[in-house]
């Protein structure tokens, strides 16, 4: 299907549209569930953000309506009051140091973006001085945030969580290296790197702590156990990325898979049919991996049924949070979903 044209509401200029894949077919059609606490806790986390980060009255009002709490509430629907006010926090720490890599000082200078990273992962070390928030606000809420998830997490999951941080980090210098240099990479090559620059495993870690989720180190180890917690994250990712991209366009970033695509000679909506072929790949991947998973014990299953649940949600939470807080559709994020026509400039 070709991009078509149409006119406006006002009848001005013509606008082009790409049909979108239905994100919310499959494993994403279940209906979310919201975290009772969600409100009271948005309140108070991003006024605190807004205190630690000393952000302006216009950064402020970009921070309410970003709501990253809301995201959290998605992830955790059943998390006490204290274990989603950590995840809050956690969500509004890696909104604004991601922003460094993606459009901020850092996203085209590998070297700076290298000691950025140290020194943030230095935070974790046990013994490390505490961080001033009048020294490093975005360390100091990283490392808050650690000691907050240490005091409930066991140590194999803390040990988890600092790898998948470490994941993390690495995915998003490669993401530098990729965007200060003119390296063409392929679709392969493009989601290895995004799948771990988006951060999602980290947050998946959060997930587990704040819903009380508790299994053996030995399970993660387990072939099908990893694959649910990558197509969790490449799903995450492709939406993203469907999402992001006419805001992509207008701000010039090509680190989207949609550009991958074209850069192969694909028209904007034959790139875009690419991903929605990803998509059904990625829904059937997570059907296989889930018959590959071997019954470990009554309780161990029980727990893993809500891990599985776990990762499902925070793909199912990006994609409601993408739609609701107009983050990249403004306000036709209802039309988009009803026709799956999206404007693109």
């Amino acid at each position: 299907m070709a991009a078509v044209e149409g006119l406006t509401s006002g009848g001005e200029l013509p606008r082009k549209y790409v049909r979108i894949p239905d994100m919310f077919a499959s494993i994403m059609s279940v209906a979310p569930r919201v975290n009772p606490h969600y409100h009271k806790v948005k309140q108070e986390a991003e006024k605190w953000a807004i205190s630690v980060l000393s952000l302006d009255e216009q950064q402020a009002m970009k921070c309410s309506m970003a709501d990253v709490t809301y995201l959290a509430a998605l992830w955790v629907p059943d998390a006490d009051e204290e274990a989603l006010r950590v995840f809050a926090d956690w969500m509004h720490w890696v909104f604004y140091f991601d922003d460094q890599f993606d459009e901020g000082h850092l996203k085209d200078d590998p070297e700076a973006a290298k000691e950025e990273i140290l020194a943030t992962l230095a935070t974790m070390d046990d013994g490390h001085p505490v961080v001033a928030a009048s020294d490093n606000p975005l360390r100091y809420v990283f490392q808050y945030t650690w000691l907050c998830f240490q005091k409930r997490a066991s140590p194999d999951l803390q040990k988890r969580y600092k790898k998948s941080i470490e994941d993390y980090f690495d995915g998003v210098l490669r993401q530098v290296d990729i965007a200060s240099g003119s390296t063409t990479v392929g679709v392969e090559e493009f989601m290895h790197s995004r799948r771990s620059a988006i951060g999602v495993y980290p947050a998946q870690d959060l997930a587990e702590y704040a819903r009380g989720i508790e299994l053996p180190t030995h399970v993660f180890d387990d072939k099908a156990v990893m694959e649910l917690r990558r197509i969790s994250s490449d799903i995450t990712c492709l939406q993203n990325d469907i999402l992001s991209y006419r805001k992509d366009l207008a701000e010039g970033t090509e680190h989207n898979i949609i550009h991958v695509y074209r850069k192969q000679g694909l028209s904007e909506q034959q790139a875009v049919d690419a991903v929605d072929g990803m998509f059904n790949g990625l829904y059937k991947h997570w059907y296989l991996a889930l018959a590959e998973i071997a019954p470990w014990g009554e309780q161990v299953d029980r727990e893993m049924l809500k891990y599985i649940d776990c990762c499902r949600d925070v793909a199912l939470g990006n994609l409601y949070w993408s739609f609701e807080t107009g983050r990249y559709l403004g306000k036709e994020g209802e039309t988009v979903h009803r026709t799956r026509m999206m404007a693109v400039p």
